[in-house]
């Protein structure tokens, strides 16, 4: 409803608080005066029949009359204040209902609305504390003031009878006042109430919106990674293939019809993993069941590396222990990338991979040889394939060091914690006794890849 009012006033040009309690203003004036001719009307007939004066007996002067009408249209302009300063506005309209009754005539007994509207206005707009002090005052003040002048019925009375309609006065001053501001109060603390609600709800959606977005952002990242992790290792492996098939197609035809094979191999190999890529960002049921590699599914992966045309020595150190599915998917995967690095940057070049389990969890070395000319720290910015293995090590508590070494190669670390819940899978390779690491200068921290 008040929001109905307000758009009424707006589409009249009434918009800011001020005009609406000018408007106010007006319409309790209108109803002030209208309430206190019609109790005059009945005061008068009531008057005339008690004193045995005739029907149209004058017992209200046009003076007096006119006076009530001025103190009261001054009482609610008051009310022009009850936003800004709903105490003083309290206080000059209780001036204004004290003005009123020195002006009626001794019989007369009115309490003007806007005494009712500003008491509320002190109970809505005010500090709690402060509004209800206010309204007590204020009633308190009238009743004393109205002791004083003995008016609202007062005058000629005496003794017990005087003491009692006192009494009952200051008691109706308080109820009234009192009354009206607890009703403020009440709307104020409800409409404190929703405001916070709907700040609630707002902020709500806020935060449901940011985690919507952190999620699609992860997401986006993780198939980034798997994109790129398929992509950079097969089509790395055909290029070389390609390249091979090349050189050879003259000098032997059958040794270049491998490569051709195993470049269509790799081919369709690639184009299932994308498929599969492809169906999660679709939804689930779009996504092929395509089980995610493992560490069964390294010594495959070393395989393709070999036929590839890389010189890769596989070796693994303690007893293969249990990890998560997705640790052991993190393990493959930056595996597979260091594999793509080093016959993208060091082909022909020997690659030693190394799985070892004598640790908390398990620890892979990767490390090739590096030409004379890529010795040292290279400058620029991490790459792609740097920052995706660090993150997948890190989505697993794992850590994830690469550099190159001060002999010149090129050399990638991961460690990852053990589970407990993981499903075992043995990973192949030379089997060796544990042993203390063979000593050697440690990893440059840097995560550079090579151009």
């Amino acid at each position: 409803m008040t929001e109905v009012l307000r758009r009424w006033l707006a589409a009249g040009g009434i918009r800011t608080a001020t005009a609406r309690d000018a408007v106010l203003a007006g319409v309790v004036a209108a109803a002030s005066v209208a309430l206190v001719l019609g109790i005059e009307q009945l005061a008068v007939s009531e008057a005339g029949s008690a004193f045995g004066a005739g029907p149209g007996a004058v017992v209200v002067t046009a003076p007096e009359r006119a006076a009530v009408v001025a103190v009261l249209v001054a009482q609610s302009a008051c009310l022009v204040l009850r936003r800004r300063d709903p105490v003083t506005c309290l206080a000059l309209t209780v001036l204004g209902q004290v003005a009123l009754l020195a002006v009626l005539p001794a019989y007369l007994s009115f309490q003007a609305p806007a005494t009712l509207v500003a008491a509320y206005s002190v109970g809505a707009y005010a500090p709690r504390r402060r509004g209800l002090v206010a309204a007590a005052v204020a009633a308190v003040v009238q009743a004393l003031l109205l002791f004083a002048l003995g008016g609202g019925g007062l005058l000629g009375t005496s003794g017990a009878a005087y003491a009692a309609q006192a009494s009952s006065a200051l008691v109706n001053a308080l109820l009234t006042y009192l009354g009206a501001a607890l009703v403020g109060e009440y709307v104020a603390t409800r409409r404190s109430l929703l405001a916070e609600l709907r700040d609630r709800v707002r902020r709500a959606e806020r935060e449901r919106a940011a985690l919507a977005a952190q999620a699609v952002l992860e997401e986006r990242g993780r198939m980034a990674r798997e994109l790129h992790d398929v992509a950079a290792h097969h089509l790395s492996g055909i290029v070389v293939q390609a390249a091979a098939a090349e050189r050879l197609v003259d000098r032997d035809p059958e040794r270049a019809k491998e490569s051709m094979r195993r470049i269509r191999s790799q081919g369709r190999e690639t184009l299932d993993n994308l498929r599969l890529v492809v169906g999660l960002l679709r939804g689930p049921g779009d996504t092929e069941a395509a089980p995610q590699p493992t560490l069964a599914d390294v010594p495959g992966l070393l395989a393709d590396a070999r036929a590839a045309g890389a010189d890769v020595q596989d070796q693994t150190r303690g007893d293969p222990c249990a990890l998560a599915p997705s640790t052991q998917l993190t393990v493959y995967r930056v595996l597979q990338e260091a594999l793509s690095n080093a016959r993208r940057h060091g082909t022909g070049r020997r690659v030693e991979v190394l799985l070892d389990y004598r640790e908390p969890g398990l620890v892979l070395h990767v490390r090739n040889a590096a030409p004379a000319a890529e010795r040292g720290p290279v400058p620029g910015p991490a790459s792609h394939g740097i920052v995706g293995m660090t993150e997948r090590a890190t989505m697993v508590g794992g850590t994830l060091t690469a550099g190159p070494r001060p002999d010149g190669a090129w050399y990638v670390r991961l460690a990852v914690p053990r589970s407990p819940r993981a499903v075992h899978h043995a990973t192949g390779g030379t089997v060796l006794p544990a042993a203390p690491e063979e000593p050697g200068v440690a990893p440059s921290p840097t995560t550079e890849e090579r151009p």
